[in-house]
């Protein structure tokens, strides 16, 4: 019988002014339990970092099988985008410069990519990794936001990934034939004085809508890490904007929809009463109760501000 090739495999990481906890992120990976044969390349995409990056990445040449690129364009879809160019793995591990990995985590999307060959997405836990105790009203809401700090945990069991099933970006693979393509949108993902995220989001809806399949790997499991200023309303506000915009961007406007100044009415009535419902809510409820609408208005906000009318037919 002849053995089973193991695929070639590029894990990625495109960082921006995160020196401190990179160097967490990189003495995490180092500890990886990497089955013996296995073709493996560590890409980290500087993009355009003014701290100390260059200095803790020399740190780790030697001890990991490490790849250094430079993308000058402020963006992250940007540095990902010279990533899935540049990386030679037929799969493509991703993960951020703020996650730490567990031990088996690559051994277990190599047994995935094994065992389900025609997949193209896959996709494993991110647990919290909070710095310090995170306020009260955050621990009663943060099943209501995990998304908002890329927490995802779909069970214990693997099954094949649907439309409601994404992956996040700090802790997913595929198939780089499939990155090539569907390229992420320069439009989204973090970049400077920007709350637009999603760019994975939308890689994974439009593979799995041409008929790609994914897999949800629980054996894959990282920590994502949650800063102190991230557990605040500004930043929940900020995110949920974010992803308003995106929504309003992939949206197909509704030519019968009534507008006012260019935008649904509905729309706009969704903003204003959810907004009300949050600052009511607030006085007189339990955060668990009025996080939803907080959500909702900012959302609602987000979709308002990219929201395209339809053109005449």
């Amino acid at each position: 019988m002849t053995p089973a090739i193991t695929p070639s495999i590029s894990v990625v990481i495109c960082t921006w002014n995160r020196g401190d906890v990179l160097r967490q992120t990189l003495e995490q990976m180092t500890l990886l339990d990497v089955p013996p044969g296995t073709q493996w390349e560590l890409i980290v995409v500087n993009n355009n970092c003014s701290d100390d990056t260059d200095a803790v990445l020399a740190s780790f040449q030697g001890r990991l099988p490490l790849v250094r690129l430079f993308e000058a364009t402020p963006g992250k879809s940007h540095a990902a985008n010279l990533a899935v160019r540049e990386a030679v793995g037929e799969y493509i591990v991703w993960t951020d410069d703020d996650v730490l990995v567990d031990p088996a985590w690559l051994k277990a999307y190599l047994a995935a990519f094994a065992h389900w060959p025609e997949a193209t997405i896959f996709a494993g836990a991110i647990d919290p990794w909070f710095e310090g105790r995170p306020p009260s009203w955050l621990e009663q809401v943060f099943p209501q936001v995990a998304n908002a700090y890329a927490a995802l945990d779909h069970g214990p069991v693997g099954f094949a990934m649907t439309h409601d099933t994404y992956p996040y970006g700090a802790n997913m693979a595929l198939k780089r034939s499939a990155h090539l393509r569907e390229p992420y949108d320069t439009r989204l993902g973090p970049r400077p004085n920007s709350g637009i995220r999603g760019e994975e989001l939308v890689v994974a809806r439009r593979l799995l809508a041409s008929g790609d399949t994914g897999r949800w790997v629980p054996e894959a499991r990282v920590r994502h890490f949650i800063p102190v200023k991230r557990q605040t309303l500004a930043y929940l506000r900020e995110y949920f904007l974010g992803s308003g915009e995106v929504l309003g961007m992939m949206a197909e406007s509704d030519p019968r929809a009534r507008l006012v100044f260019g935008r649904p009415l509905w729309l706009w009535k969704e903003a204003l009463l959810s907004e009300i419902s949050y600052r009511v809510g607030r006085t007189f409820r339990s955060p668990d109760k009025w996080i939803g609408a907080f959500k909702n208005a900012n959302v609602a906000r987000g979709r308002l501000k990219t929201y395209a009318p339809a053109g005449p037919e």
